[in-house]
């Protein structure tokens, strides 16, 4: 007993000693990925934005018109094509925001049917779903409260249903795992795919229609992520959406901040909707993104002239990115948009990266990795974390992912993981440590953490120099051991 007691003391011995790397945190204006400002997507494409700070983000409207040709004819390449690929040629880190869309008012005066043929400019929805057999009907309108022209298709027909659940299913089939998308919000119903036919509101989406677009939206998507208008019953009943606020920050919080317009006395408040409506989905923002943008000057002056309130509402609510609508559509407020974009979404920092020491050739080293996400969400997609070691001339010798699951790391805390790596086949010698956050898709930006000192082109933070001894005579490896 004395042999394997003194044994086990042997082991643990050797592990005793750690070495502890503490990389400087840094407040920069960082371009992440699915987070920060959001453009027009639709107008960028037609030569008509511009990117002032650093946004990655556009968001597209998905005009069905466009999309479906014929009956569960998808024209992919046509879309991406027109609305895409013009955006990816100027920026190939762009991500999108994608909604669907069935009746946007004043789709000529807006742009949106830029690219439509055949007659009916005012129709985002398909011919085929008036003519046999469907037979669905079609209602023009002038105004709805001041929006429109526009014609919308009859919401509540058992025929739509069949074609709305249709078309859910064909954009998850395409849409879902694409590395591409930021969220798919769940549009498709209503003026601007809004879930409301406000101002024309005989001809509004019913609730039955709503439950079936919900759940198919809910049961086609599992990877990509989702975000609804409003917190309303039925739209986010039993689901994990996210909400995109429109009407930023005037609809978002309490009136307790000062912000011109501010009404929490219905479901058209988000803070109201979580309140009072559907209090289960203060925490979809755990799973799916929440974000929102400003449409009236009113508003987006508050991003200048109330920047420490925003924020506030931004942490509190958990948002991830703001736009298209905003003062990020004007250039010369650097300094509060700085503080605003990093306050959106995730803000990752490395307090302390450990090693197990001493550091040997064919060894099992124990690691312990804290991070602390500083932003006011969670990072939605997925990475991948791996621990690099560098020669003296910067050459990658060895790499090991580490079982790091940022998706867990929750804002205004810090994580810890844990785990073993070996490195075999190495010269002894000085390296340098360098941890990456890669995107899970090869070929995607990854994130880069607010340390230094950073590799530019590597988006890693280097976290000191380690000495790979050289095995002398038999040693024991301590597996089974770990002080961390």
């Amino acid at each position: 007993m004395k042999t394997i007691a003194a044994l086990v003391l042997l082991l643990c011995s050797a592990w005793a000693a750690a070495i502890e790397f503490t990389p400087a945190a840094t407040n920069d204006d960082i371009d992440n990925p699915h987070k920060g400002y959001m453009l027009w997507g639709t107008t960028w494409a037609q030569g008509g934005a511009d990117n002032y700070y650093g946004a990655s983000i556009y968001h597209v409207y998905v005009p069905w018109r466009e999309l479906e040709t014929a009956d569960q004819v998808f024209d992919w390449a046509g879309f991406e094509q027109r609305h895409l690929q013009p955006i990816l040629a100027d920026d190939p880190k762009a991500t999108f925001v994608l909604r669907p869309v069935a009746d946007y008012p004043d789709s000529v005066g807006t742009g949106l049917s830029f690219y439509y043929t055949g007659g009916q400019p005012e129709r985002d929805y398909p011919l085929f779903l008036e003519q046999p057999p469907l037979n669905i009907a079609g209602f023009d309108y002038v105004s709805c409260n001041g929006d429109g022209p526009g014609r919308t298709p009859d919401w509540n027909a058992a025929a739509f249903a069949t074609q709305a659940v249709q078309l859910v299913q064909a954009l998850a089939q395409r849409y879902d795992a694409d590395p591409r998308v930021t969220a798919i919000q769940v549009g498709l119903l209503g003026l601007w795919g809004e879930w409301h036919q406000s101002g024309c509101d005989a001809n509004g989406p019913g609730n039955a229609i709503k439950i079936a677009v919900r759940d198919a939206y809910q049961q086609a998507f599992s990877t990509a992520r989702l975000q609804t208008r409003y917190a309303r019953n039925p739209d986010v009943v039993g689901t994990d959406f996210a909400f995109h606020e429109d009407y930023f920050p005037s609809f978002t919080a309490n009136c307790i901040y000062g912000f011109p317009l501010c009404d929490v006395s219905g479901d058209w408040s988000l803070e109201y909707g979580l309140a009072n409506i559907v209090p289960a989905a203060r925490q979809n923002w755990r799973r799916n993104p929440v974000s929102g943008e400003s449409p009236l000057a009113s508003q987006q002056d508050t991003w200048t002239s109330d920047t420490d309130d925003v924020i506030t509402v931004l942490n509190n609510y958990h948002f991830s990115f703001l736009g298209p609508a905003g003062k990020h559509a004007q250039p010369g407020f650097a300094a509060p948009l700085a503080r605003i974009k990093r306050a959106l979404g995730y803000d990752f920092s490395v307090n302390r990266f450990v090693l197990g020491d001493p550091i040997t050739q064919g060894t099992s080293l124990p690691w312990r990795l804290e991070l602390a996400n500083r932003g006011s969400a969670p990072a939605y997609h997925a990475t991948q974390v791996r621990l690099e070691l560098l020669d003296a001339g910067n050459a990658v010798r060895a790499t090991t992912p580490l079982a790091v699951t940022l998706d867990t790391a929750e804002p205004g805390t810090s994580s810890t993981w844990r785990g073993r790596l070996h490195w075999s086949g190495l010269a002894a010698g000085s390296y340098t440590l360098r941890l990456v956050v890669a995107d899970a898709v090869a070929g995607r930006p990854g994130i880069v953490l607010q340390n230094m000192p950073r590799d530019a082109a590597a988006a890693g933070v280097r976290l000191g120099s380690i000495t790979l001894a050289a095995v002398v005579g038999d040693r024991i490896h301590a597996d089974s051991f770990s002080l961390f």
